[in-house]
């Protein structure tokens, strides 16, 4: 029963941890939206990321060029990459820069501004709600033990 109560303790810490970060990565994309300029891009190829797994297929993050108002042609690949890709060379794209930092730029997509949180979000509610449950149905059993006639 005590490792029970450890499992339940280390998956609950986990994901309230996890939601902590959702959080952060949710206020943080918030920050950047509300003081980024926008600009078209294109895709202008396609960077295979290697797996570092053997029997993983490769994934393909896109290398996008945009011009800033001061007219500099900026480039920048998103860390994200997928398989297949998400994005055709010569596809025009939104981008979303820091005006004080151009090349502080993201992808104006879903999965490109809120993938991370999304993500991290998801895994810490499911965390959060095994430990929960755990909690209740362990609560449940200690109750019937108590109630139960000997």
């Amino acid at each position: 029963m005590k490792s029970a109560r450890i499992v339940k303790f280390v998956f609950g810490l986990v994901g309230v941890l996890m939601l902590a970060g959702a959080w952060l990565l949710y206020q943080n994309t918030t920050k950047f939206i509300a003081s980024a300029s926008r600009a078209q891009g294109e895709v202008i190829e396609l960077l295979r990321v290697e797996s570092s797994r053997r029997n993983s297929s490769d994934t393909w993050r896109p290398l996008v060029h945009f011009k800033v108002p001061s007219g500099e042609t900026i480039e920048f690949a998103p860390s994200s990459s997928s398989s297949p890709p998400a994005y055709d060379k010569g596809e025009v794209v939104g981008v979303l820069f820091d005006p004080a930092d151009p090349k502080d730029a993201r992808l104006d997509g879903f999965f490109d501004l809120w993938g991370g949180a999304t993500i991290i979000g998801g895994l810490g509610a499911v965390f959060l709600a095994f430990a929960l449950g755990m909690h209740f149905l362990l609560s449940d059993e200690a109750g019937a033990k108590r109630r139960r006639p000997r």
